[in-house]
Order: C-alpha cells, then sequence, then structure tokens
C-alpha cells in the first residue's frame, strides 16, 4: 500500500518538526536518502513573489527539508527552471525574492544557476516519448518535490505531479503548452513526465495554501498542513481530498489511477485523515467546472461545446501596466501589444492560462461566457 502522511502545522515558526513528523510517518528520512546520495530538492517557484503571497514553496519548509536530508548524510541542490527564460541571472533574482537564498544560509545546500539540460528518451510515454530535463535532475540520486497546495486555473490543481513541470526548462514549457493544447493531453504529458523523472519522494506545503484561480493570482488560504508520500500520485490524491476534489475532477489522478499507477481504496493514510479534516469551502479556479461533464454529450459535439462554453482570459485594464510579460508568455502567441495595451485573439488562444499565472500585477481574469453561467445554474 501507498503511504501517505499528513501532519498539521500551525505556522511556519512549526515547520521542521511538521516535516519531520511527516517523514518520520512514511518510514523516515533515512528510508530515502543514503550518507554521500546527490539529492536534488524541486521547490515550486513558479515566479518571483515574496514568500507570504502563498505561490511558492515557503523557505521555511525547504530549510526544514534541507536540514533534515543533510543530517541524513546527503547532498543538497535546490533545482528550478521557472515560467518564462532560464538563465542564471533569473535564476539568482529569483531565489532571492522567494527566500530560497535565505533558506539555504548556514548549510551546504547548493543553488543551482547552471542552465544546461538535455533530451531523455522516454519510450513509455503514453502521450510524449522524450523530455528535455534541467541537468541537476538528471545528476541526481533521489529527487524530492516540494509543492505547494493550489488550485490551478487549467489542471484544476497544482501539487506534487505538477510541480514536476519545472524540470522542463525555460521556454520548452511554452512549447509543450503550445503543442498539447487540450487539458486531458497536456495532464497525460504531467503522468508521463513524472514516470520519466522518478521522483523518490514529495514533501507539501500545505500550510498557506491557494485557492481560487490559482496557481499565482488566487487567494491566501490556510490549510495547516505538511503532507508526505513516495508515490507522488498518492500525496496528490489525499492533497485533493483535502480541498474537496474527487478523482475525476483532476486529469492528471484520473490519468494516472487508469494507467495504475495508484490505487485510491489502497492507500494508508497515517497522522491526520484528510477527509477527516477535508476544507469543503475551499474556492475552486473559474474554469474548472466541468459543464460537459453534466451535459453529458456525445463525443462528436464536445470540442464545439468546448470551444463555445470554456472560460477564457480577460485583460482586467484597470490593473494591467503594460509589461508586456502575458504577451512573452503566450505559447501560441495570440497577444499583442501593439497598441500599447494587450489584446487577446480569441480565435488562436488554447486557454492554457499562461498569461493569467504569469502576470505580475494579477490582471488577467477569468471569465466564463453568459451561456456557461447560465447554463450551470440551471443545471445545478
Amino acid at each position: 500500500m501507498d503511504k501517505v502522511s499528513t501532519v498539521k502545522c500551525k505556522s511556519y515558526e512549526d515547520a521542521y518538526e511538521a516535516v519531520k513528523k511527516s517523514l518520520e510517518l512514511i518510514g523516515g528520512i533515512e528510508k530515502f536518502v543514503k550518507p554521500g546520495d546527490r539529492v536534488a530538492l524541486k521547490p515550486n517557484l513558479v515566479s518571483k513573489r515574496a514568500p507570504d503571497a502563498a505561490v511558492t514553496t515557503h523557505p521555511e519548509i525547504l530549510k526544514a527539508v534541507i536540514k533534515i536530508v543533510e543530517d541524513a548524510g546527503g547532498k543538497v541542490t535546490v533545482a528550478e527552471s521557472p515560467g518564462g527564460p532560464y538563465n542564471s541571472a533569473l535564476l539568482k533574482g529569483l531565489y532571492s525574492v522567494c527566500g530560497v537564498t535565505d533558506a539555504a544560509e548556514g548549510t551546504n545546500a547548493v543553488l543551482n544557476c547552471d542552465t544546461a539540460f538535455r533530451d531523455v528518451p522516454f519510450p513509455e510515454g503514453k502521450t510524449l516519448k522524450k523530455f528535455p530535463i534541467i541537468q541537476p535532475i538528471l545528476d541526481a540520486d533521489v529527487i524530492i518535490s516540494l509543492p505547494k497546495l493550489k488550485t490551478h486555473s487549467m489542471t484544476g490543481y497544482s501539487g506534487a505531479v505538477k510541480n514536476l513541470f519545472g524540470v522542463i526548462p525555460g521556454t520548452y514549457k511554452a512549447e509543450l503548452h503550445f503543442r498539447l493544447d487540450e487539458r486531458e493531453a497536456f495532464c497525460s504529458m504531467l503522468v508521463d513526465l513524472c514516470e520519466c523523472v522518478k521522483p523518490t519522494l514529495a514533501v507539501m506545503d500545505g500550510v498557506w495554501g491557494m485557492e481560487g484561480n490559482g496557481p499565482t493570482n488566487g487567494e491566501k488560504r490556510f490549510a495547516g498542513v505538511v503532507m508526505a508520500g513516495a508515490n507522488l500520485h498518492a500525496l496528490d490524491y489525499a492533497a485533493c481530498r483535502l480541498i474537496g476534489y474527487d478523482l475525476s475532477d483532476i486529469e492528471t489522478l484520473s490519468d494516472a489511477a487508469a494507467r495504475g499507477l495508484f490505487d485510491p481504496d489502497e492507500i494508508e493514510f497515517v497522522g491526520e485523515d484528510p477527509e477527516r479534516i477535508m476544507l469543503r469551502d475551499y474556492v475552486k479556479p473559474e474554469s474548472h467546472f466541468n459543464l460537459l461533464k453534466l451535459l453529458s454529450l456525445p463525443p462528436a459535439l464536445n470540442s464545439l461545446m468546448v470551444k463555445m462554453l470554456a472560460s477564457r482570459p480577460e485583460i482586467n485594464a484597470k490593473k494591467c501596466v503594460a509589461c508586456g510579460v502575458c504577451a512573452r508568455s503566450c505559447p501560441p502567441k495570440v497577444i499583442d501589444m501593439g497598441t500599447g495595451k494587450p489584446v487577446i485573439d480569441r480565435k488562436g488562444c488554447i486557454k492554457c492560462f499562461c498569461c493569467q499565472e504569469l502576470c505580475p500585477k494579477g490582471a488577467v481574469d477569468i471569465k466564463r461566457p453568459l451561456l456557461n453561467r447560465f447554463m450551470i445554474k440551471v443545471l445545478k
């Protein structure tokens, strides 16, 4: 049975004790890290945001994992490829703003600034047969995902598996968004990526998470937990139950379960039971509600209805400062800055919500078409 631990944590001042207990409940760090192991820690550092914004893995969680791994004899490297370009200057700024530099102070942890990567064949992949992977992940004996508990406007939920998208270098992520413009295909790719990387373990920062239109511009939400597990799919399932998602709501989970990568009925929950402390009012993204499931349409009509009823990004003119990040981040390049302000070409938009995710001012809203809102109200 896969084992997933959930430990209550009232504040980041208690992070070390909570992380240590979460690991002890699944066998202790010695089960996963041996003396001399090269250990890559992959936090969620999607963009330059201060720790109290609840966008990125909190430095106190990272600091706790570094200390615990080093006490076990592991040699730590912190690695990430955030949204946008992948270069050493960007990484140094990211580490500083997100509190990673401070977290590593007084330890032997290395903050990766090497931007080398290599294509890794993955012939058993369902959706992709090859991935470009950043070098520190390839060099590691042990890989630990350190996700943040967040909703996500495209995938519904961002957790341990989705966090691994940050091992893809820079603009290659945009390329994958463009190639896999349907959510089901994109989520299947994420499952392939997890199986290609084969992470050893995940420790989730669920002390302060994010609800609503995450993963960067939602609302902070106190969840008060730290979670850990060796099977990232099982951990994500537990986290999704905590915030009120079912298996069928999240394509990464349903795809992984269909492949036999985990069985929801064969998970041993240790510590707190996520269902017993469920946050039933956790706010989901505007893009989450799947109207097509309620309509039960024949498959041939799904594509047309998706185009008519799917939520879409919309520029908030009052917040927009015309920085152009949305245009530079758009995988299909359908945001025009010719007038000085961003204008989205609706026909070319693939609804990946990268513009919403990476806008530093939160100036991209997610809107449901009027027909969508009306039909949801009627069908509910």
